[in-house]
């Protein structure tokens, strides 16, 4: 024991420092106890050891005294703390009581908490199951069997692999889990660090990259171990903050109560008085998302802690850290919504540092998905009222089973989810600030929804977006179903159907999602509107498109249509793809998804381009002819648009930066689109043959042809009294309407830097 002999108000001696707050018996040896010698910790004997420790959020922060990028001092996380936390921002940390043991700051904790017992022996609650499980008999049936089985422990069946779920009983970790967490802790993001990355929140338009929930994670784990991940931080001090976080991810999450109003019972799912391994990862998961969002020149990547680390490397960092988190909650954790959400998280962070068209990404997209379904978040249950958890869930739930559509249809791939056996509903179209303030805000804020559940303030926000993909799912579904089943047969009307769906579908969007083009207002809406607003809208459009692309593709691929409808699709689809780049600067914050959008939506359009440049130029054969449509009409279009259109495109895919994960892909069609558009240019005129033979069916076809160039041709007739062809060569009369682009000498001029130019549509 210390020389001084230090006892605490019950006679007892005190412990030190590191048996206290693991809640193990120190045997109070001096210097050292024994366990701090043998674990290698620091062993203090603290002269007040029940003096409550400073808030982070009122008291100088850990990184005072370090100065700012520029040159001024943070204020301590107040970007963190949102007006959903102001109420606690002077109250003792919700993670620790004033004696640094876990205590329930929060109303309501201590209740859940305790309520950690399963109330079935044989099966989850709040998961839905089938009569076709094997228990189902006696989970049906536990009110009738009673006594026969409420004495029996289902610990052997479901427990911890670490053997024990007992509050007070300290987990047993293998050595090499135990430096895994120390070596994951040691990386964790600086508080100073962790300011500058809050500040990109706004721009996070994600439901599972929740702002309340990263600013709650946030505000504890600074406030309850920023001693430990301060200036001083080593492995010595974080092995304390991993023996803790060991020790809570014993306790299982708090039931699945739904008609609780408590919001903070909700919040203590992001955290709460037990901070557990899976929070930590889904931190980790978000800086990770934030490093890549941000600019290769932004001076964050200047700061000494990053150690010389770009945009990429510093989200590959957060990976490999969110990955490690993921190992060391499977010891003893069931599959929950948090884990649910870090393996998500995870898998989207791979997939923006590597190219989206990876096995490896489908194979994690495939595990997710398992998980999701154990969680029993593919079906949620019908409820009276809305509360927060339920808000909570139903956006992540509905969120997957849209995200698992776009995967199916990016791959070419069939869904994991069907609507037969799904039920997940659309959040409302609710501001988190509202959900998670309270009972009476929230009620507040739901009288204001309109009856489809849309918000009536012109707001967009994150479950804004997510109700308007939402309402297209079932088109997409519909497409899968008839592009991938096996044999499948469909007619011309089951499309048309699909198509007039789709437009009452873009017609019940509220008004401020409708897309407007530029020539249907007096001004651009990317003057009108504010960035957030033109990226969303613009985002909902071209997913309105898709789904039209791809009916007409099914059209045309069953010789069903002549593909004019297509081709006009993806034109008018390519041109929004193409106004995020000639408006990148006011989109600057949303760059990062724009190798994505040019992947999903802007390579199949330019395909269909290309398809048509080359048929337009008697380099390709023209569509052949179907049962449905003998005699098909060659599709009109503009082969000096059509041309345009694509060198622009070309302009956008050579923008794409080196750290962006699809810039291999990028780069691998650019050099197809930029050959196919030589080919057309460059191509020889076809030589004069002698008429031969030909059926009936070939000649009506020309016959078509030539009435469409005559028409084509009529469109340009001058106007009355002005002469185009006055000062024209003679001799360039004579070629063809692409010849002449072979005289200019293109290397001159500034036509070239289209980098410079800024292109509306």
């Amino acid at each position: 024991m210390p020389p001084e002999a230090r006892l605490r108000r019950n006679g007892q001696p005190q412990a030190c420092e590191a048996c206290r707050r693991t809640k193990v018996r120190c045997d109070h040896g001096s210097p050292r106890c024994s366990r701090c010698v043998m674990r290698r910790l620091d062993c203090v004997y603290h002269p007040a050891p029940m003096t409550k420790h400073r808030d982070f959020l009122t008291s100088p922060p850990l990184s005072n005294g370090l100065p700012s990028l520029n040159g001024s001092h943070h204020v301590p996380l107040s970007p963190i703390t949102t007006p959903t936390e102001q109420q606690y921002s002077n109250a003792p940390s919700p993670g620790t009581s004033a004696s640094g043991h876990a205590s329930s700051a929060l109303p309501g904790t201590t209740a859940v908490y305790e309520k950690a017992k399963r109330a079935s022996l044989f099966q989850k609650e709040g998961v839905p199951y089938g009569t076709t499980r094997f228990s189902a008999v006696f989970s049906e049936n536990q009110a009738t069997f009673g006594p026969a089985i409420d004495d029996i422990d289902d610990s052997g069946v479901r427990g911890s692999s670490s053997g024990s779920n007992q509050p007070n009983r300290r987990v047993d970790v293998k050595p090499s889990r135990r430096e895994l967490a120390i070596d994951t802790l040691l990386k964790f993001p600086t508080l100073r660090v962790c300011e500058i990355l809050i500040e990109r929140l706004p721009y996070m338009l994600d439901v599972w990259q929740s702002p309340v929930m990263i600013r709650r994670c946030l505000r504890q784990i600074w406030n309850d171990y920023g001693r430990y991940l301060g200036d001083n931080r080593s492995r010595e001090s974080v092995s304390l903050m991993a023996d803790e976080i060991f020790d809570n991810g014993q306790q299982p999450l708090p039931d699945q109560d739904y008609g609780t109003r408590d919001h903070t019972l909700c919040l203590n799912w992001f955290g709460g008085p037990r901070l557990r391994w899976e929070m930590i990862g889904i931190v980790f998961s978000w800086a990770g998302m934030i490093f890549k969002q941000m600019q290769e020149w932004d001076q964050i990547f200047e700061l000494p802690e990053l150690q010389g680390k770009n945009r990429k490397t510093s989200a590959e960092a957060m990976r490999e850290c969110a990955v490690a988190c993921l190992q060391l909650c499977d010891d003893f954790s069931e599959i929950n919504d948090i884990i649910v959400i870090l393996m998500k998280n995870t898998g989207k962070l791979h997939s923006v540092i590597i190219s989206d068209e990876s096995d490896h990404l489908r194979m994690h997209f495939g595990t997710v998905g398992s998980a999701f379904i154990t969680a029993g978040l593919h079906r949620l249950p019908v409820v009276p009222e809305v509360t927060p958890l339920y808000q909570f869930r139903s956006s992540i739930s509905s969120s997957l089973f849209y995200l698992d559509k776009c995967e199916s249809l990016f791959a070419g791939r069939p869904p994991m989810f069907n609507r037969r056996y799904c039920h997940c509903p659309p959040p409302l179209d609710l501001d988190e600030e509202d959900v998670y303030n309270g009972h009476e805000r929230l009620a507040a804020a739901i009288k204001k929804l309109d009856g489809s559940g849309w918000n009536t303030d012109g707001k967009i926000h994150t479950t804004t977006w997510l109700r308007a993909l939402l309402l297209l799912a079932p088109i997409r579904e519909e497409i899968l179903d008839l592009s991938l089943t096996v044999n499948s047969h469909f007619s011309k009307s089951q499309i048309d159907d699909l198509l007039l769906e789709l437009n009452r579908v873009v017609k019940s969007y509220p008004a401020h999602l409708q897309y407007y083009k530029p020539d249907q207002q007096q001004t651009s809406p990317f003057q009108a509107k504010a960035a957030r607003e033109i990226y969303i809208t613009s985002r909902i459009q071209l997913d309105v498109l898709q789904c039209g692309f791809l009916l007409q593709r099914l059209l045309v691929s069953r010789g069903l249509s002549n593909g004019q409808d297509l081709f006009d699709i993806a034109l008018e689809m390519i041109s929004v793809v193409l106004s995020f780049w000639s408006n990148r600067e006011q989109l600057q914050h949303y760059n990062y998804a724009f190798d994505w959008i040019l992947l999903s939506y802007g390579i199949p359009c330019a395909g269909i381009l290309c398809l048509e440049l080359l048929r337009a130029s008697n380099l390709a054969p023209p569509m052949p002819a179907s049962g449905a449509i003998p005699s098909p009409v060659p599709v009109q279009l503009s082969r000096s648009e059509v041309v345009q259109t694509l060198t622009m495109f070309i302009a956008f895919l050579n923008w794409i930066r080196p750290t962006d994960n699809n810039i291999q892909l990028c780069g691998k069609f650019k050099k197809v689109v930029k050959r196919i558009i030589d080919t057309a240019i460059d191509a020889p005129r076809p030589s004069y043959t002698a008429p031969t033979q030909q059926s009936q069916n070939q000649r009506d076809q020309q016959a078509s042809h030539n009435q469409y160039q005559n028409q084509s041709l009529q469109q340009l007739n001058p106007q009355p009294g002005i002469d185009f062809m006055n000062g024209f060569d003679p001799a360039l009369l004579a070629m063809d309407d692409l010849d002449w682009m072979n005289t200019v000498d293109w290397t001159q001029g500034d036509w070239l830097e289209l980098s410079q130019q800024n292109f509306l549509y």
